[in-house]
């Protein structure tokens, strides 16, 4: 167990498991709404908490708060990039509109879901982020804990690779909603 607790950093792993987990928790929250348009944000933090679990702390000590914390920097994501797209429109100058953003088809809906922010910004109806985030976030949830869980030795290394992969795959996801928006236009 004290080679597994080394592998959590010092500053964590000297802390209460309550205090450690508020960290956590204040840390998730700011990395979901401060990093708009990464896939299922939240990542980091959730890896570090899977490692606080790998270093002996209580797994639904910490995997219940994080998840719930989890879920409020989603909404606070949410809610910001529609406000953050609002507050733009209306300052934009010469195209001052209150036409209605296009609909997104149903595969365009779950990927925008899956990035918080974006899916505020997009003005996905909120029953239909919920609901989609919801599906999507109880397996990645689970997955990054355990990840983080099982590779509290190695920590480092899996961030930086869930770090690349993350940028990876919401690049791809922004170019993929950039293509059916551009067939959407040569279709009309």
């Amino acid at each position: 167990m004290d080679a597994l607790a080394t592998a959590v950093p010092h500053v964590l792993s000297a802390l209460p498991t309550a205090a450690a987990v508020a960290a956590l928790c204040v840390g998730v929250i700011v990395e979901i709404v401060a990093v708009p348009a990464v896939l299922l944000p939240g990542g980091t933090m959730t890896l570090l908490a899977g490692a606080l679990i790998g270093a002996g702390r209580p797994a639904m000590g910490v995997a219940i708060p994080l998840a719930a914390a989890v879920l409020v920097g989603d909404q606070l994501a949410y809610f910001s990039g529609a406000t953050v797209l609002g507050w733009w429109r209306r300052r934009r100058p010469g195209r001052r509109t209150n036409k209605p953003s296009p609909r997104l088809g149903r595969a365009a809906t779950w990927l925008t879901a899956s990035m918080p922010s974006l899916a505020g910004a997009a003005r996905v109806p909120y029953r239909a982020f919920a609901g989609r985030l919801l599906i999507m976030r109880a397996p990645w949830l689970a997955a990054a804990l355990i990840a983080g869980t099982l590779a509290a030795r190695s920590l480092t290394a899996i961030g930086h690779v869930a770090g690349i992969a993350g940028v990876v795959a919401s690049v791809v996801v922004v170019l993929g909603l950039l293509a059916i928006r551009h067939r959407r236009g040569r279709l009309s």
